[in-house]
């Protein structure tokens, strides 16, 4: 704005500063101002060109630094976000583990606490076996040698049939407390 400013002014300056057959010297103080002025103008023109030029640059250079720092922060973007798809299969995966090691620690529980019962029912069962055997060598001990004649005896064999009897009910008594891996789920 300035430069035109200036520019018509020295137009102006010049159109009348035009010599004329015979001017005086007022005249030629005027052309000489004129022409000052022009000067003048074409110095600020090249100046303010000159500043043009310098801002153009930098423009460009702003410019190619924002088209840069876009393409950087772009380029960080799409790694944030393969990042963070990245992060979040793992998290996925690591909540698929979570769940798995959970229900294989609830069947190991489970597998403890029935393993837990089954060594009570064997010690329980144990004790009581244990009775049975005494039971079994007191009779064993108190037995005469008359019970084992009669045990032998050949031709009514009573003693021994009532031995067997015998023998009979502790097995079954022993079959009965004898630990089976399916035993204390069926009870």
């Amino acid at each position: 704005m300035r430069i035109l400013v200036w520019f018509q002014a020295a137009t102006l300056a010049l159109t009348v500063a035009t010599p004329a057959a015979g001017a005086n010297e007022a005249d030629d103080q005027k052309m000489l101002r004129a022409q000052r002025l022009l000067r003048q103008v074409s110095q600020e023109r090249d100046v303010l060109q000159a500043e043009v030029s310098q801002l153009k640059s930098q423009m460009n250079d702003l410019n190619q630094k924002l088209v840069s720092l876009k393409k950087n922060s772009e380029n960080a973007l799409a790694r944030s976000r393969e990042s963070n798809s990245v992060l979040s299969a793992n998290v996925a995966q690591l909540t698929l583990n979570l769940r798995q090691t959970e229900s294989a620690k609830n069947q190991l529980q489970e597998t403890l606490t029935d393993q837990a019962q089954q060594i009570e029912f064997c010690e329980v069962n144990n004790v009581k076996l244990v009775q049975i055997n005494r039971e079994l060598v007191d009779r064993y001990e108190k037995k005469s040698a008359v019970d084992a004649l009669l045990q032998r005896e050949p031709l009514t064999q009573l003693k021994r049939v009532e031995f067997e009897n015998i023998v009979q009910e502790y097995q079954d008594r022993i079959e009965q407390l004898t630990f089976k891996q399916k035993t204390i789920s069926s009870q």
